[in-house]
């Protein structure tokens, strides 16, 4: 049965390798913060829900326009946030005894906890890189003008085209 459900693909919607590794990192992202806590098959599970979250992350800040170049915010950014709710949910002291336990395991004090630690760490984040952003921008423009982009960045910031055959 065909579900009509509104996921935005790339326009000629044929998978791409870049997808494929961009996936692939943004799963590395995910258990980055559950290593050595969580068994191997949950570390598995915590990858694939992790590159299908930031899939959408991704599509999120292209449909919003944000000026993202690399995906930074999308892949590593909500990739280690998914990373650590997950790790909340299935951490388990019979991997790590040093650890302590996840939800499923009855650890719902370290499960708040890590969502309070998201919620403290992305708050900190924002405002730290609004203040650095203004303070480079008082120094040097942060985003350059529409007139510099069309033109070609290099030849509007440095003078010279790095490929000569395009221009």
């Amino acid at each position: 049965m065909y579900l009509n459900i509104p996921i935005y693909y790339n326009k000629e919607e044929k998978p791409k390798f870049v997808g494929l590794m961009t996936g692939a990192v943004a799963g590395l992202a995910t258990i980055t913060p559950a290593a050595g806590l969580v068994s191997l098959h949950v570390a598995a599970l915590m990858g694939i829900v992790g590159a299908i979250v930031c899939y959408f992350a991704v599509h999120i800040k292209n449909r919003m326009k944000w000026d993202d170049a690399l995906d930074v915010w999308g892949v590593h950014g909500i990739g280690g946030v998914t990373g650590t709710i997950l790790l909340g949910v299935f951490a388990s002291t019979a991997i790590n005894p040093a650890g302590s336990n996840g939800l499923l395991y009855g650890g719902t004090a370290f499960f708040i906890k890590e969502l309070v630690v998201v919620a403290g760490a992305s708050i900190y984040a924002f405002i730290f890189t609004y203040i650095m952003l203004m303070l480079i921008n008082a120094i040097t423009p942060v985003k350059v003008s529409d007139a510099e982009e069309l033109a070609g960045l290099d030849i509007s910031m440095h003078g010279e085209c790095t490929y000569d055959a395009i221009h």
